[in-house]
């Protein structure tokens, strides 16, 4: 009998289950695309349908169904299984031991909190926010698409619900829900008195929420004494820096239309309304490199359309400068004079916001367009112009492009081009146009075979031995040496064992997959063995005498001369190895 896991993986395909995160293109017996694990211009990302499994040889990231949706969406085992379960149309049985979480019990917990505040919306006491989000031009069907509801102004309506369904306090809060008084040591609602936005993961499921308290109803200012929003904190479901809203429902439009990225929930829900479905938002902070990695799954097109307004314009340049380090085609999408955001062009004409949507423009040609909007062509206009366009003109590559956009500038300000290449030069050559937070995870750099990391150079040479088998002639006991993990000296010691082609149980998937692609690489096999060997052996050798260095410093600190004899004879006669390499 296949057990739950076997039964999903016998009724899904892995090509169609990547294939609904990324691009996959046809490679002879593979497929192939860009890893969405490091950044890469060169796919090296590879799927294999016989065998069901992935790799990629950049990162060196592989597995199968369950691995790869686990990292894209950042589940554990058992919420994989659920979902794919669900996909396959697999029953599990409620008992199974994989499902019993932290983070089932904290899903569970946000899908109840929403549907209380959906509940509270339609009541009596939500009329107000009803009312509101009426006159801010959100459809009835919106409301109910989004899931959008109301938490009370009262301290402690979830907190009662929650516990009434059998979820304790220390649960509740670590779904982010509640938080504990400072003079009064109880628990009570983090959100009261507010509009609320579920936040949902890839999949559809609630992980969080953002209350926003409402400006004003019928030209009433209300409740707005502790901040225009409130968020969920960070959980172990949600991360505001790995999270977009509306992603659940935009992702497979965002495949063929690229993605548009707005400042707010509210934008959002109004631009679905409107028909433009392929937008998302960040959650409370700014678009940072988690973000670009999330949606380069999806597509390499971004499209930014923030406030117009000054906070709006410096938003948009370091969104415009982190998404072309992530290697994005970017382009901008001008709000239009007279209105303030995305969400207010809906309200007063969604054809309007369509058309802006659909003639969205190169980000220069925006960034010129606004910078002209907000300063005056006078001289000390021109240099604020000049300082906010420029750094974005010295990092284009292209001379062609640069040149063009020089001569668009010069155009537009009435400055010659002359002088504004003088001001380009003024530049320090090291510029950027914006410097990411030093905490954001940097993007991985492309990898091929012939720089490596020590370890996937082990893998490389066991996958040549297995694909060309001949090459076993070349090991000896001192190659053996080289392998710093157990298990690839075991698969090493196998495949010289066998006389003939057969590949040890042993060997990993990923090892297997690379030694089956080598066939359709131009590869020189003795020439590639050779150059991995000679790389492992000079990292071995010099990683043996940094050890042996320390140990001449604690021979020579307890004067033992015998020792310390021994141990420079050992490290000259290393260093005259690795000079002979």
């Amino acid at each position: 009998m296949l057990s739950p896991a076997e039964e999903i993986k016998s009724r899904l395909d892995v090509v169609e289950v990547i294939q609904g995160y990324l691009k996959l293109n046809k490679a002879g017996a593979y497929w192939k695309g860009l890893c969405p694990f490091h950044n890469e211009k060169t796919p090296s990302f590879m799927v294999t349908p016989a065998r069901q499994i992935w790799h990629c040889f950049g990162c060196g990231e592989g597995g199968d169904i369950f691995s790869f949706v686990g990292k894209m969406e950042g589940l554990e085992f058992g919420d994989v299984l659920r979902l794919l379960a669900e996909k396959a149309g697999v029953k599990l049985k409620k008992q199974d031991p994989q499902l019993v979480s932290q983070r089932k019990n904290l899903y569970e917990i946000c899908e109840l909190a929403a549907k209380f505040f959906e509940r509270q919306l339609l009541s009596k006491t939500g009329q107000m926010a009803a009312a509101y989000l009426k006159e801010r031009g959100v459809a009835v069907e919106s409301i109910k698409n989004f899931r959008l509801g109301w938490a009370p102004d009262s301290w402690q309506s979830l907190h009662n619900f929650l516990n009434a369904e059998g979820y304790d306090d220390g649960e509740i809060d670590r779904a982010g829900l509640i938080v504990k008084g400072e003079t009064i040591k109880e628990y009570h609602d983090r959100f009261r008195h507010r509009v609320m936005f579920p936040i949902a993961d890839s999949q559809g499921q609630v992980v969080g929420f953002t209350g926003r308290v409402f400006d004003k109803v019928k030209g009433k200012t209300v409740h707005a004494d502790a901040g225009k929003y409130v968020n969920t904190p960070n959980t172990v479901l949600y991360d505001k820096s790995q999270v977009l809203y509306g992603l659940d429902k935009a992702r497979s439009v965002i495949r063929s239309e690229g993605c548009i990225l707005v400042e707010g929930t509210l934008d959002v829900v109004m631009s679905h309304q409107a028909g433009v479905s392929h937008v998302v938002a960040t959650c409370g902070t700014a678009f940072g490199s988690g973000h670009a990695r999330i949606i380069k799954r999806y597509t390499d097109r971004l499209m930014l359309a923030f406030d117009a307004d000054e906070a709006g314009d410096s938003a948009l340049k370091k969104g415009i400068a982190l998404a072309l380090a992530a290697g994005f085609s970017v382009s901008a999408i001008l709000i239009p004079k007279g209105h303030k955001d995305t969400a207010d062009v809906v309200k007063h004409d969604p054809g309007l916001w369509q058309k802006q949507a659909a003639d969205n423009v190169p980000y220069l040609a925006h960034l010129i367009t606004r910078s002209l909007e907000n300063y005056s062509n006078a001289l000390e206009g021109k240099k604020k112009i000049l300082a906010g366009v420029l750094p974005f003109i010295k990092n284009i590559s292209s001379p062609l492009e640069k040149d063009y956009w020089l001569e668009e500038l010069s155009r537009k300000i009435a400055v010659s081009k002359d002088v504004l290449g003088l001001e380009l030069k003024r530049l320090p050559a090291e510029y950027s146009a914006y410097e990411p937070s030093k905490n954001a995870p940097p993007l991985a750099p492309e990898r091929n075979f012939k720089n490596l990391p020590s370890l996937r150079q082990e893998e490389y040479l066991l996958s040549l031995l297995i694909r060309y088998p001949d090459l076993k002639r070349r090991v000896g006991t001192e190659e053996l040496e080289l392998f710093s993990q157990p298990k690839l000296l075991t698969l090493a010691q196998g495949l010289l064992a066998n006389t003939g082609a057969e590949i040890p149980d042993t060997a990993d998937s990923s090892i297997i997959l690379m030694s089956e692609m080598l066939a359709d690489f131009n590869i020189d096999p003795e020439a590639e063995f050779a150059q991995t060997l000679t790389s492992l052996k000079k990292q071995y050798l010099q990683s043996k005498l940094k050890a042996i260095q320390a140990d001449i410093k604690t021979a020579e600190a307890a004067s033992d001369a015998a020792a310390l004899d021994l141990l420079l004879k050992e490290f000259n006669n290393l260093t005259q190895k690795l000079t002979q390499l």
